[in-house]
């Protein structure tokens, strides 16, 4: 029978008008379809033929295709979201593993409970969305009397489902890079497996749509939604046929068009590489550095002039120590290195919105870490605020920097624990990093070390070349309180050879009994000598010359002593004892030394000098009175910072102008906690925390927004916004 290009036959024969575009009639009967001028033929008229020619057509020209006149087959648009139904697919496998192939090694997924919404609540509102989702899926419409109203309720579940899902995770991801500044690729990829699954689901829901409108033989597999490969459809004489004769062939497309197709496919995986790749490429740090023929290496100040040479102002300070060559401040704008001469800046290194981490993580204050002979400076950073480890371990990134110059030395991935560094090594967390070659040297196993099983807590300076792998404490037994500690030492070459170190002056005061080392050098006591007033007999002695028997031993006695004024010994740059104390407990002891007129330090230590002295010998401000008193300037009441020398040597005074802090002069003069008296710890009110010697400059810092009269040089909780004045006091 010769084709008939206006009119379909159904199967009982008979040949109906097609009455809308978008329906099909009864039967195996193809789409109605305007007429694009091209008939189709029977299969006695080379079919296969036109099929193939209709195929390569595709969705581009709609030309129609089968066995009878209709619209093509498949219509417009089926074969795109078959290819994008695969992409959500490999989309989503792809993000999968690359979540299992970057996942930090023991980090686990915390949803950070400091949000409003924790780690339960996170969770149940994925879980919560999934279903949601599934049950949209679910509700694909297949074969309806209202295709359209189900795809609606299909698609639309699938999107509140998916895209909440997808919002909440990115939320997360977002969250994270404004609390530590770094953007954390596994975090950033998460999204991606909501986003995924929901162009899949809505691919899916979509074809379930179109197949209401296509006919097909329930012999012959031409589903739409069929996940393999697409048949052609039947026609009205294959469907009487046979039923061997019933299957039709594979459609075929052109090499132009499978090339379109996959590049669909693998289109969302693209998409979201880019999401991912983007962000965590940009890196919006910025950093400057010195020339270093251009800079000297002053000593340590011995002295003090009458007043500052100069002044500058920071945001949020968090830490001050000093460098080569001079002092190196940070702040809420990163790490900056000063001339001791003029406050003018060296080098620096920014990058926004960092959170700079300290030997405790809970407390809010960074700190920075410099190598015994202070030609590097370390510092680390939270890189991820979801992110968590057992044992308070949070991912971070330590970032070692050239002391003179800002050159960055070495950059290092860990999950916390201790950071150390002799003068040629980095030691960060369980991992050593040899400075110069910048290489990886080891790694501290389960066989290291007597106590092996702990990662190293000490955090700071250590020997020239030498770590502390454990730290011990004890007391001794009797009337006096004199606290103690060992340490478990080990060559920065090699960690599996270990020695102890006994006896070794604690601060009896600071909670955990903090350990200074200045300049590679500790104090330990001659426990055969204990004092009848309380206190032993304690010598300086390097921490290389006391760990290993090899190294030249010189042990400088300091007298009798309580224990080390751990604050005192970091802001001077000196080893600073206690005097001997008659306290049985670490109460009593802080208790005798708040006393009126009680003397807080004893002998003075100067490892530059090797020398030994008392405050009323000492010009420096290790044992100097450090205070605020009241001064008449021109007629004008004022406060002005004091540093009265212990050994009577002309005072140094910086006044505070009127309308220059917040607090009026009052504030700062009032009071017997600010008036000038030696160095106390850091648990002791923050007026004693204002001044730090570095080598070129003493530093004194302020915070002149402080809305309390605790006038502190550290910012216990810093908030943006609190103004710091750091004044230089150069030496005579």
């Amino acid at each position: 029978m010769p084709p008939t290009p206006d009119a379909d036959t159904n199967d009982n024969g008979s040949d109906q008008p097609g009455t809308r575009p978008d329906t099909a009639d009864s039967g195996n009967d193809a789409l109605k379809k305007p007429d694009t001028g091209e008939a189709e033929g029977h299969p006695g008229r080379n079919a296969t033929e036109a099929d193939q020619a209709a195929t390569d057509a595709g969705e581009s020209n709609g030309e129609a295709e089968g066995k009878n006149k209709g619209e093509a087959f498949p219509p417009r648009g089926v074969l795109t979201l078959r290819a994008l139904r695969w992409g959500g697919v490999l989309a989503m496998f792809a993000s999968t593993a690359a979540i299992y192939l970057l996942w930090p090694e023991g980090a686990r997924l915390a949803w950070d409970p400091r949000t409003p919404v924790g780690s339960v609540g996170t969770t149940f509102y994925l879980i919560v969305l999934a279903v949601v989702a599934i049950f949209g899926w679910l509700l694909s419409p297949r074969q309806s009397r209202h295709p359209g109203r189900w795809l609606g309720i299909s698609a639309a579940l699938t999107l509140i489902g998916g895209l909440m899902a997808t919002a909440i995770t990115a939320s997360k991801w977002w969250y994270d890079y404004r609390v530590t500044g770094f953007f954390q690729p596994t975090l950033s990829i998460i999204p991606c497996v909501p986003a995924s699954i929901a162009i899949a689901l809505l691919a899916n829901s979509s074809l379930h749509y179109i197949q209401n409108y296509v006919p097909r033989h329930p012999s012959i597999k031409c589903d739409l939604t069929y996940w393999g490969r697409l048949h052609q459809p039947a026609t009205s004489s294959q469907a009487s046929e046979e039923k061997k004769n019933r299957k039709t062939a594979p459609l075929s497309i052109s090499t132009k068009q499978r090339g379109t197709y996959l590049c669909i496919v693998i289109l969302p995986t693209l998409l979201f590489a880019g999401f991912v790749a983007v962000p965590t490429l940009h890196r919006p740090e910025s950093h400057t550095t010195a020339n270093l023929g251009s800079i000297e290496t002053p000593s340590m100040p011995t002295s003090l002039n009458s007043d500052a040479a100069w002044s500058a102002e920071f945001v949020n300070i968090m830490d001050i120590v000093g460098g080569a060559g001079g002092p190196i401040v940070l702040s809420a704008d990163g790490i900056t290195s000063l001339n001791p001469s003029d406050g003018t800046t060296r080098w620096s290194y920014r990058h926004p919105g960092a959170h700079y981490l300290a030997d405790d993580i809970r407390d809010k204050k960074g700190r920075l870490v410099v190598s015994p002979d202070r030609k590097y400076v370390a510092a680390r950073m939270e890189t991820s605020a979801i992110l968590d480890y057992p044992d308070d371990g949070i991912l971070s990134r330590t970032l070692v920097l050239d002391a003179l110059t800002g050159d960055i030395i070495l950059e290092a991935t860990n999950s916390g624990g201790t950071l150390q560094m002799t003068d040629s090594t980095l030691l960060d967390g369980n991992t050593a990093y040899s400075l110069h070659s910048k290489s990886k040297l080891w790694t501290l196993s389960s066989h290291d070390g007597d106590d092996s099983k702990r990662a190293p807590t000490y955090w700071g300076p250590a020997g020239h070349h030498t770590f502390i792998l454990s730290v011990s404490y004890d007391e001794y037994s009797g009337d006096h309180y004199v606290p103690h500690a060992t340490l478990t030492v080990a060559r920065d070459t090699d960690p599996s050879v270990t020695s102890e170190v006994t006896e070794v002056v604690v601060d009896p005061v600071y909670s955990r009994h903090y350990i200074p080392i200045i300049g590679g050098w500790i104090a330990r006591y001659n426990t055969e000598s204990m004092n009848s007033n309380g206190g032993a007999s304690a010598e300086a002695i390097s921490l290389d010359s006391a760990a290993h028997k090899s190294e030249p031993h010189t042990a400088i006695p300091l007298g009798v002593t309580s224990g080390l004024n751990s604050y005192a010994s970091i802001a001077s740059g000196c080893i600073v004892t206690y005097p001997p104390s008659d306290a049985t407990s670490s109460d009593d002891f802080e208790v005798s030394i708040n006393k009126e007129g009680a003397a807080r330090v004893s002998s003075i230590f100067d490892p530059s000098t090797q020398a030994v002295s008392d405050p009323a010998h000492h010009s420096g401000i290790a044992g100097a009175r450090i205070g605020f008193t009241s001064k008449v300037h021109e007629g004008t009441h004022m406060a002005a910072i004091t540093i009265q020398p212990g050994d009577g040597s002309p005072e140094t005074t910086i006044p505070l102008a009127p309308n220059t802090t917040y607090l009026p002069p009052s504030s700062y003069v009032d009071g017997l906690k600010y008036n000038p008296h030696e160095m106390f710890t850091e648990e002791h009110p923050p007026s004693d925390r204002i001044v730090v010697n570095t080598p070129g400059a003493t530093v004194v810092a302020l915070n002149v927004t402080d809305r309390t009269d605790d006038a502190s040089y550290l910012d216990p909780k810093p908030t943006q916004g609190s103004t710091f004045r750091v004044f230089g006091v150069t030496g005579k």
